[in-house]
């Protein structure tokens, strides 16, 4: 049994994996909190048996790391693994020059991506819609063929609110399409056509370059807001880090 956890840049989520069966006993997600996250870590992991390891997608830097390698060895006597970003792995070439640049929840996302859909020999796009939108691009063959990067949902009203002196709003959360009468709705909806709007260019060069050819996977905590905007037809894969550090346990090669 291993507990997978993918600890991000708003919340930490977390899956129990059964290496007998290959497959996932529970799960769970919780608020990033830096000061509460000790006794959230305990809250919802006390019930657990003791997982034989602990594999860790960490984004969020060493002060959750900490924490948390103090939580699992306190709990059940066992050390974190944290993966890390490879120039190779499990049939994927890294695009990058210096691989260790590429987060390694975009790696994990791509892992899990080629692993589940590479069956289809098809090119494949991976897009992310976390605090950051990510999109990665890869071959039919597994080279991974770079990505884009760019604020989130949230991140691009909150950069706009914060960064004009005009715009003193709320930001809203509900979003919209159509052209707005006030301020507020004029921020909401310009950041959530922009962010649909990227993802459906970047889709649309991809089919071109690939004959139509391509297989889209969708992930992160802001997907289900996008996905009726998208034109392609998106597989949405709400634990798609979880399931690539699933991969990294040794249950697929």
């Amino acid at each position: 049994m291993n507990l997978l956890v993918d600890i991000g840049n708003s919340r930490v989520k977390w899956l129990l994996h059964d290496n007998a069966e290959n497959g996932f006993r529970s799960s769970g997600a919780m608020l990033y909190d830096k000061p509460n996250m000790p006794a959230l870590f305990y809250e919802h992991w006390d019930h657990l048996d003791c997982p034989d390891r602990v594999l860790v997608s960490n984004v969020s830097g060493p002060n959750i790391a900490d924490i948390l390698d103090a939580c699992v060895e306190k709990e059940w006597h066992v050390e974190a693994e944290y993966v890390k970003t490879e120039a190779f792995s499990h049939g994927v070439q890294n695009a990058y020059s210096d691989y260790c640049k590429l987060g390694v929840d975009r790696w994990m996302a791509i892992i899990a991506a080629w692993q589940r859909y590479r069956r289809y020999e098809e090119a494949i796009c991976v897009v992310d819609c976390g605090t950051a939108t990510t999109i990665d691009g890869i071959s039919e063959s597994g080279q991974h063929m770079g990505g884009f990067i760019f604020p989130g949902y949230t991140m691009m009203q909150e950069a706009l609110l914060n960064n004009t002196s005009n715009i003193n709003t709320v930001r809203q959360i509900i979003p919209s399409i159509t052209f707005s009468n006030t301020t507020e709705q004029g921020v909401n909806s310009g950041c959530y056509v922009a962010m649909f709007a990227a993802i459906n260019r970047v889709v649309t060069s991809m089919k071109d370059d690939h004959g139509g050819q391509l297989r889209c996977i969708i992930t992160g905590g802001n997907a289900e807001l996008v996905l009726e905007q998208l034109a392609a037809e998106f597989e949405h894969e709400p634990d798609l880090v979880l399931h690539g550090l699933a991969v990294y346990s040794g249950q697929k090669q």
